[in-house]
């Protein structure tokens, strides 16, 4: 069994971690950190964990006992705080939830973080890595959208980005990014590694949804190529990804609230090039990522403990 331990317990990032391990046949979970909730039941923080686990917060992280951890305060600095003031085994293999690692895993070679967007990055994941440094919520969604075209260099006019994202802190229709957005680098910095060349405007508009999971994004571009070409270029670029799935339909949010899926639609309406793209961000944009990417390191069956469930 993988003995793993979750940092950031209270999170709601960390609730959704403990919802999928739970089920996981290969996973036991060892310490659930939270110094601010010691001695308390997972339960009383996480309501929807009563009855499945009497497992308690601790202050404590047994960091030479385990396999894995997830670090799930997505806090900016939490995760280089972890990691500045515990004695971290170099084959500990750790997945971060947070920024802190992002730009250095796409932009540093020698660095042993990896840029986890299993679509990108698989290979390196399944090839001995040790650290994972996740996505953010949007890239989650945008960054599968646009890198069949990347891979085709057939990026090359002004990207623009209309998303409506799960806020719950938020009026539903409020602006949350106008233009610019805070996850542009790790965007551009994934779509830089498939095309070289990429230097398109990306211009965001980010609303909040009056709902609790899920983001959908509309992408469009300028582009000749026709929409029958690139539904191929979608195809073979998918065709072995198990949970990014290009659709004949518009994708809803009901079609992937509490799964690992991300849905794509492709329509063309010249000269415009209009992608739809689903995700529940909590799960495909945080958690249910984050344990896909545990079982591509662990060389697990990469569906293992992702499989849809009954709601």
């Amino acid at each position: 069994m993988i003995k793993a331990a979750i940092s950031g317990g209270t999170t709601p990032q960390a609730r959704e971690i403990l919802k999928i391990l739970i089920n996981h046949p290969d996973v036991e979970i060892v310490c659930v950190n939270a110094p601010e909730a010691e001695g308390m039941l997972l339960s009383q923080v996480h309501r929807g964990l009563r009855g499945e686990t009497f497992m308690r917060f601790t202050s404590q992280m047994p960091i030479d006992d385990i396999d894995v951890l997830f670090m799930a305060d997505t806090e900016p600095g939490a995760s280089m705080k972890f990691m500045a003031t515990h004695s971290v085994p170099e084959g500990l293999k750790i997945i971060d939830l947070s920024p802190d690692f992002r730009e250095e895993s796409l932009n540093d070679a020698d660095s042993p973080w990896v840029y986890a967007l299993p679509e990108l990055n698989r290979k390196p994941l399944v090839r001995g890595a040790t650290r994972a440094s996740m996505p953010g919520p949007l890239a989650s969604a945008v960054l599968p959208a646009l890198l069949p075209l990347a891979k085709n260099l057939l990026l090359n006019s002004t990207i623009h980005i209309n998303a409506v994202q799960a806020e719950p802190q938020a009026e539903p229709g409020e602006p949350l990014a106008l233009l610019e957005h805070e996850e542009d680098a790790e965007i551009r910095g994934a779509l830089g590694t498939l095309q070289a060349s990429f230097h398109s405007e990306m211009l965001y508009v980010v609303t909040a949804g009056g709902w609790q999971n899920g983001l959908a994004a509309t992408v469009y571009m300028e582009s000749a190529v026709s929409v029958n070409e690139i539904e191929k270029l979608y195809e073979e670029f998918f065709s072995d990804h198990s949970f990014t799935l290009v659709a004949d339909t518009l994708p809803t949010l009901m079609e992937v609230a509490g799964t690992n899926k991300c849905i794509i639609h492709l329509q063309k309406s010249d000269p415009w090039l209009v992608i739809n793209v689903a995700i529940d961000d909590k799960i495909k944009g945080a958690a249910g990522s984050a344990v896909h990417v545990m079982n591509l390191m662990f060389g697990l069956q990469e569906r293992v403990g992702l499989m849809l469930k009954s709601h």
